[in-house]
């Protein structure tokens, strides 16, 4: 996920140069104090680390087995069937992700210029299980947290 991240930004100068001016205003030293409270006002990184997870994701889909008989845009689905769901491939329609082949992290911020002026479409218009780049419910996976915060602590620091 870090080198995604650090990849992307590379690619779209205009992007790393946007984070770096949101991480030199918590960070103005280098021996400023990176904590818990300053962690929350990055927003810039988290639509980062989430585009990055939009565009290159780390898995390309989830498998569930189905626990009842179903019906499927009229397909009979019997109970115990595995069914795939490729995220990666939903990720990159426009259908889901307006200008899905461009890195764009202010679709994920909910109070950017840029979405009001529908540059850069938010990213409430994809349905809710589109992007599920650590699972969902139960299945979550336990160290999302945790990657998270590493992810965005060497970012901040580096």
């Amino acid at each position: 996920m870090t080198l995604g991240v650090l990849y992307q930004l590379a690619k779209n100068p205009e992007k790393q140069e946007k984070l770096r001016e949101e991480i030199m205003k918590i960070l103005p030293e280098k021996n400023s104090t990176l904590n818990s409270e300053s962690l929350k006002n990055i927003p810039y990184l988290r639509a980062c680390l989430k585009e990055t997870l939009r565009v290159v994701p780390v898995i390309t889909g989830n498998m569930r087995g189905i626990g009842q008989d179903l019906v499927i845009k009229g397909y009979q689905v019997p109970k115990g069937t595995n069914v795939a769901m490729s995220n990666a491939l939903l990720q990159t329609e426009d259908d889901h992700f307006p200008k899905s082949d461009q890195f764009l992290p202010e679709r994920w911020l909910k109070n950017s210029d840029s979405v009001q002026n529908a540059e850069c479409p938010h990213s409430k218009t994809a349905h809710p299980f589109v992007y599920l780049p650590f699972g969902f419910g139960s299945r979550t996976c336990i160290g999302r947290r945790f990657s998270e915060m590493e992810v965005e602590v060497l970012i901040a620091r580096y």
